[in-house]
């Protein structure tokens, strides 16, 4: 593709640097049309006072990305708009945009980081600014290095009476019991049918707080019957951005709650909103759709809308009313476990701390008694650095252990000797504890070997043994194989048919086993859905303008790299993204472990679309059969919770403790009702290419 960007990759670090740049959240960001028109409205009003003043109004846009910001200011009436990009190609494409819209002589572009900036005649800022516009927050509002950013700036860039937009952050808090965030957390007793528990959990794993990493998702979309709330949201920690003094990187706060229903307090739910202006007149919130403060407003708006669109059965799910944003969603934080629960009406203390980069909780169920201060969380145990949420969240499902358990006692004896190829797999300790007579764990990595280790040790599991690679199986003990076990599951799996590699290490191994050796899953299926998605497209969307701003330039940086970088289908956690399906689910290739894994397979077929304007995804994964067949009883999906036979106006149900596959169109509304596919799986490489024909 012909395009006059210059190709910085090829100096930069090539795939990875591409690859930041297709999946950045510049784009995004400018599609949150409540955050756009809200900095713009905040703009506006700050401009205007200091002019209604008698001022001037010099601004710095501080990680201007696109140049959004440095626009609005300027068409706000900033008498000076100096912008600054550290990250050099979209600094280059801020160029390119302000050009665009007749701007590159109003608006002074620095292709530095804000701390490098130079202040005086002559140099980068001509005189300090007295307004500061910048978005500098993750979910986490200080995970990007907030905190330090302004210091800098205010102590280096910026008058004693700037004004900043936005003017603060507030973070809330409430208390829940979420057994459904836990199950993502803490890994619970294994039992089988009978309720005869096979594994118990190491005390070290259950007193395990996890790790500091953030745990950001879309709370709009976690079913309500999953959590108890035990306290409203609570703010517990201000940020006054124009304040240096007041940004301080480690703070505590303590605040006496009321438990409004009995249960545990097992986790916080976090989120946090923006006072854009100085006076309070414009909020932004990230609140879930539950605590928003404009709930019931954009009810009325919907019930007002669906009495003049009767003629569509479509309802937009509650958890979509609010705006949407990908860029900054809520977070969950796990709490040090209670032994007793909460009683209704009784008080505790709940902690808040923050370090330069992080936020963690605490709780003193007790005001008496004094608690020491609670650390930030770190893995100790080793299964929260070894595996992913929702990994733990799959080995936690009752449902799949029970699938998997039912089928072990239907074909496993004592004569058994169970070679495992799959990572962190319980169900194979679990079938050592079942009375097989071997189990050949296959654990290459040293962390996952160790966590598998304690459970052996806890539990007493008898005839275990290890093995730290493929090759360190022995002929003599291959030769003794009656059974081949994979969940599957791979650390280093992104998308669910990446642990196909399993069929590559049993096809490594296969002159090692005997012939008549029995291999679990015997096959695999892929399956894709054209869906209609709420907002997941606009991830991938083309921008065009923005509150009346050209950015197709940004449009074609993204475009040029995601073609390059980009997999036609990513991994996403669809269950935080409403969709509706235009077709019932299209079988696209079945993968047989058992014969003929080797050789390359090539599919064809056609997607037939209801209403193909609406297509914007299609959503692809894998289904995992036991037996060979394809019955319920012994199938794991990681697909659709309840099979999707045909267009529907309700949302497809997703399996919450995986990630599928999604494609999403760049370029529409699709004109096609025949849409032909094709799908390339390549063994040697490990593989699996698809292609969708949508265009016209």
């Amino acid at each position: 593709m012909e395009s006059d960007f210059p190709d910085s990759a090829s100096d930069d670090g090539g795939f990875d640097l591409r690859q930041e740049i297709a999946r950045s959240a510049f784009a995004d960001m400018c599609h949150d049309w409540e955050r756009n028109q809200k900095y713009d409205r905040a703009l506006q009003l700050t401009i205007g006072r200091i002019h209604a003043a008698g001022r001037e109004a010099h601004v710095l846009d501080i990680g201007t990305g696109s140049g959004l910001l440095s626009m609005m200011a300027i068409r706000a009436g900033a008498d000076s708009v100096v912008a600054c990009e550290a990250f050099r190609p979209m600094a280059d494409c801020a160029e390119k945009v302000i050009a665009a819209n007749g701007m590159q002589d109003r608006i002074r572009l620095i292709k530095k980081r804000s701390t490098k900036l130079t202040v005086g005649p002559g140099r980068d800022m001509e005189r300090r600014a007295n307004v500061l516009v910048t978005e500098l927050f993750d979910t986490e509002l200080i995970g990007e290095g907030a905190l330090a950013t302004y210091r800098h700036a205010l102590e280096h860039l910026l008058t004693d009476d700037l004004v900043a937009i936005p003017h603060k952050a507030t973070v809330y808090a409430q208390v829940v019991e979420c057994p459904l965030a836990l199950s993502w957390q803490l890994l619970k007793t294994l039992s089988n049918a009978d309720g005869d528990i096979l594994l118990r959990v190491p005390p070290e794993v259950i007193a395990c707080r996890g790790t500091s990493a953030v745990f950001d998702i879309q709370l709009s979309q976690l079913p309500t019957s999953s959590f108890n709330v035990v306290t409203e949201p609570i703010p517990v920690f201000t940020f006054n951005w124009s304040k240096r003094h007041e940004l301080i990187n480690n703070r505590f706060a303590k605040n006496v709650c009321q438990a409004r229903t009995s249960g545990f307090p097992q986790a916080v739910f976090m989120w946090w909103d923006l006072t854009m202006d100085l006076e309070g007149d414009v909020l932004l919130s990230c609140a879930p759709y539950w605590a928003h403060p404009d709930q019931k407003k954009l009810m009325d708006q919907q019930q007002q809308q669906l009495q003049h669109q009767q003629q569509t059965k479509r309802r937009l799910p509650e958890g979509n009313l609010i705006p949407w944003r990908d860029h900054w969603m809520q977070a969950i934080y796990f709490l040090p476990p209670l032994k007793l629960p909460l009683q209704r009406g009784q008080e505790f203390v709940l902690q808040s701390y923050h370090d330069e980069y992080s936020l963690w909780f605490g709780l003193e169920a007790d005001q008496q008694v004094e608690t020491s201060p609670v650390d930030a969380p770190h893995c100790s145990c080793g299964w929260h650095i070894a595996q992913s949420r929702s990994r733990i969240g799959q080995m936690n499902d009752s449902l799949r252990n029970k699938r998997y358990l039912n089928f072990f006692e239907r074909v496993f004896s004592s004569d058994t000797v169970l070679l495992v190829l799959s990572e962190g797999s319980l169900l194979g300790l679990a079938a050592a504890r079942m009375g097989v007579k071997k189990v050949l764990l296959y654990e290459p990595n040293a962390v996952s070997r160790r966590c598998m280790e304690t459970f052996v040790e806890h539990n007493s599991v008898p005839n275990v043994r290890f093995l730290p690679a493929a090759d360190a199986l022995e002929p003599e003990e291959a030769a003794t194989v009656t059974h081949v076990f994979a969940e599957p599951h791979f650390p280093s799996a992104i998308l669910p048919w990446d642990n196909l590699h399993y069929g590559d290490l049993l096809k490594n191994l296969r002159t090692l086993l005997p012939r008549t050796v029995t291999v679990i899953p015997a096959s695999a299926t892929l399956y894709a859905l054209p869906v209609e998605f709420l907002d997941l497209q606009k991830i991938n969307a083309p921008l065009g303008s923005c509150e009346r701003f050209d950015l197709s330039p940004m449009d074609r940086l993204i475009e040029q790299h995601s073609a390059y970088a980009d997999s036609p289908v990513e991994a996403q956690p669809l269950w935080e993204y409403p969709a509706y399906p235009l077709a019932g689910t299209i079988r696209l290739m079945e993968i047989d472990f058992v014969d003929g894994f080797e050789q390359t397979k090539l599919e064809r077929g056609e997607l037939v679309v209801v209403e193909p304007e609406r297509l914007n995804g299609i959503a692809v994964w894998i289904d995992w059969h036991l037996d060979g067949g394809h019955s319920p009883k012994t199938t794991i999906s990681s697909g659709p919770l309840v099979p999707v036979e045909e267009a529907s106006d309700e949302p497809v149900r997703w399996n919450m403790n995986w990630r599928q596959g999604v494609h999403l169109l760049r370029k529409h509304p699709n004109r096609k009702t025949i849409i032909p596919w094709t799908v390339k799986f390549n063994p040697t490489m490990n593989n699996v290419y698809f292609q969708f024909d949508y265009d016209e």
